[in-house]
């Protein structure tokens, strides 16, 4: 009698997928060196190459001309995104540190893609409450207790049928904490409870990665 095969881990799944999933430009794969480079162990708050390419898919699917993004880091997930954008495409991206923000404006430059990667240095809330929409799609990817600040500013500023990508909402299972106090925690939970509640929006809540919300405001 043969033995079964052991259950394969999560890293396993995790390098499949990235296995079988369009290969990142080779100008995301120098922006993902340098930010690596840049940001030593920080470079965890950046996007992976499989993630970027679901955004970048994502962004041609809903046919994005215009993107707001919060949280820019060193622009990985903006140029991902900026690749599905047509000519007369633009991304606003929001950014508090201006480390970050300096460090992702080099980036952007580099990548060719200075004309329409608009970085914002500042409180994302208040700098939202200057934007103007419609917006085709939101990628979230900040401060995690203010989730659902941003969620109540974006939602707003959308198209009907546009798409609002939300990353980390499982907060690397915590988020099944019940008791916890921690306000990244707490602030993630209401984030998804109303998302998943709103009637403005259909969501979908995916299991890749750290948590991946897909939430499209109702035409």
């Amino acid at each position: 009698m043969s033995g079964t095969s052991p259950e394969p881990t999560p890293e396993e799944l995790e390098r499949y997928a990235a296995d079988h999933t369009t290969t990142a430009s080779p100008v995301l794969d120098a922006v993902a060196r340098s930010t690596i480079r840049w940001s030593g162990p920080a470079s965890e708050m950046m996007i992976d190459a499989t993630e970027g390419q679901l955004l970048k898919l994502l962004a041609g699917v809903v046919g994005a001309r215009r993107i707001l993004e919060i949280g820019t880091f060193g622009g990985y997930s903006a140029l991902a995104m900026a690749e599905a954008l047509p000519a007369d495409g633009g991304i606003d991206t929001l950014e508090l540190d201006p480390a970050h923000a300096a460090k992702a404006a080099e980036h952007v430059e580099s990548a060719g893609q200075a004309g329409r990667v608009n970085i914002h240095v500042g409180e994302a809330l208040e700098t939202l409450d200057r934007l103007e929409g419609p917006y085709d799609m939101a990628f979230i990817d900040a401060g995690k207790a203010e989730y659902p600040d941003y969620y109540d500013r974006v939602v707003p500023l959308m198209r009907p049928g546009g798409l609002i990508v939300a990353d980390n909402v499982l907060r690397h299972g915590r988020i099944l904490e019940a008791d916890s106090s921690d306000p990244s925690i707490t602030g993630m939970r209401t984030f998804n409870e109303r998302a998943a509640t709103d009637p403005r929006v259909d969501t979908v809540m995916l299991t890749m990665r750290d948590g991946v919300s897909l939430i499209r405001v109702r035409d």
